[in-house]
């Protein structure tokens, strides 16, 4: 589909190469995209992180997505063009949020220590369309947060080490995270506990035990259900277009 959005490109991530690159879509599939770009040096397997559509306002579908690179080439009027290819993520995406073609679809983050508990939120979020992975700790949250931004926050990490009010903390002091709405669940119920988890920015307070469908609800009031629509062209082969190109 021939639509043109800025791409915002980093590659070498965690190394002294580190770089940013913004460019412009010139092709995009659900699968991947052809970028001009200013930018030399791109090769073959390149690993980086994608965002397309890509603009400085937070939204659902300014998202992140790992991506490598197909083929570069140099273009007859200037600069280059370098094919992506999205990174597909076997499994359930355990961890990992999956690449999607849908353009407004929601994706949550959740930190809860029971696993029943936790493959209930995933299911019940899933079946309304978000996009959700839920983790047992809340380091492993962290490590997440780290190269990822998810559009709501559902923190239950209690016991030692990082807590939810930390994790909330963290959250809410970070510019590039700070936006994001974040819904604590604790386990005291007290009057000070939800006083306290508002003051940290937290949008939801909710105690425990408490019903998934509750949770669902609050997740509903904070970021409506996606619709199930794409932008992107199942029809288009990347593969095709860059053999041709």
């Amino acid at each position: 589909m021939k639509i043109d959005f800025r791409v915002h490109i980093r590659g070498g991530i965690g190394t002294q190469e580190a770089f940013e690159d913004v460019g412009k879509s010139l092709d995009v599939t659900r699968d991947g995209a052809l970028v001009s770009t200013q930018r030399g040096g791109y090769w073959p397997g390149q690993p980086l992180r994608v965002t397309c559509p890509y603009w400085t306002s937070p939204a659902a579908i300014n998202t992140q997505r790992r991506a490598r690179v197909i083929r570069s080439c140099v273009l007859a009027e200037a600069g280059y063009a370098v094919a992506i290819e999205f990174e597909a993520i076997n499994g359930n995406g355990a961890g990992h949020f999956r690449p999607t073609p849908y353009p407004n679809q929601v994706r949550v983050l959740g930190v809860e220590p029971d696993a029943r508990m936790a493959r209930t939120i995933q299911e019940l979020l899933g079946a309304d369309g978000y996009n959700v992975v839920v983790v047992s700790t809340a380091q492993q949250a962290l490590d997440i947060l780290g190269c990822e931004t998810p559009d709501v926050l559902v923190f239950g990490a209690e016991g030692k080490g990082v807590s939810s009010h930390d994790l909330c903390a963290i959250v809410k002091t970070d510019e590039r995270l700070q936006h994001i709405p974040v819904i604590l669940l604790t386990r005291s119920g007290l009057p000070s506990d939800y006083s306290a988890s508002h003051l940290l920015g937290a949008v939801v307070c909710m105690a425990k035990p408490f019903s998934a469908e509750r949770l669902q609800h609050a997740v509903h009031l904070v970021a409506p259900p996606p619709a199930q629509c794409t932008i992107y062209s199942a029809r288009f082969n990347l593969a095709s277009f860059v053999r041709t190109s």
